[in-house]
């Protein structure tokens, strides 16, 4: 991250504003830090007068070519913005898909030829749960699987120039997304650590904390076992 221009969507708290803390000790030459509140940002502002806040809700195009247009160059994107509207199934919601895959989609997509011109780096927050569906939260979990393979494509896209994507595949984390969940739960910062050390491996995909790890393992050695275990969600 140094001497890098970094920019980090939904940056206001949790996973976004550990990112910004901990790349701000990397020494980059420039953090864009987005959230749909501006007002929400002004804490971060004062950490550094390297940091410049941006308006942007990646569900809204017209807002996203706002934000692009006060961007000129850009080495690294974050897409950590993101919704869990804890809808299940069938109940008439597409939230999820339109922040989680079409927002990021969109935005990513506004800054290709940034990107692109740099060489640059995209890190996807999606989830372990990209890969196997908790039926309470049915609709999140398709739209970051949907994300999970948009990433993999992207890092193929990317590859034709020299550019790297890394995706980011926790679990549960201690955010105000999770409040009042009761399971164990990682720390935003060590979501953010396990990360950056990948990225020093060239590691692309990150399975940064126990649950995320346990889950990987046991979809590899009894898959059909934790889909049972996982849809039991819905009796609850």
């Amino acid at each position: 991250m140094k001497d890098k221009i970094v920019l980090v969507t939904g940056a206001n708290r949790g996973l976004g504003r550990a990112f910004v803390e901990k790349i701000l000790e990397l020494k980059p030459s420039k953090i864009y830090c987005a959230a749909r509140d501006i007002d929400s940002l002004k804490g971060i502002k004062t950490m550094s007068d390297i940091i410049e806040t941006i308006e942007l809700d990646i569900a809204s195009k017209e807002s996203i070519v706002k934000a692009v247009a006060n961007i000129e160059k850009l080495d690294v994107l974050i897409n950590n913005a993101g919704v869990n509207s804890n809808a299940r199934l069938f109940d008439d919601s597409f939230f999820d898909i339109e922040v989680n895959l079409k927002g990021t989609s969109n935005l990513t997509q506004a800054l290709f030829e940034k990107l692109k011109n740099s060489k640059g780096t995209v890190i996807n927050v999606t989830s372990v749960l990209a890969l196997i569906n908790l039926p309470v939260l049915g609709n999140y979990c398709v739209s970051k699987s949907a994300l999970h393979s948009f990433t993999q494509a992207l890092r193929a896209e990317f590859g034709l120039f020299g550019g790297e994507v890394y995706e980011v595949l926790p679990g549960p984390i201690e955010t105000r997304m999770t409040e009042g969940s009761q399971m164990p739960k990682t720390s935003p910062q060590d979501i953010v650590d396990a990360t950056l050390e990948s990225m020093k491996k060239r590691v692309y995909e990150v399975y940064p904390d126990g649950f995320a790890q346990m889950v990987k393992k046991r979809l590899q050695e009894e898959p059909q076992k934790l889909i049972e275990e996982f849809a039991m969600s819905l009796q609850g």
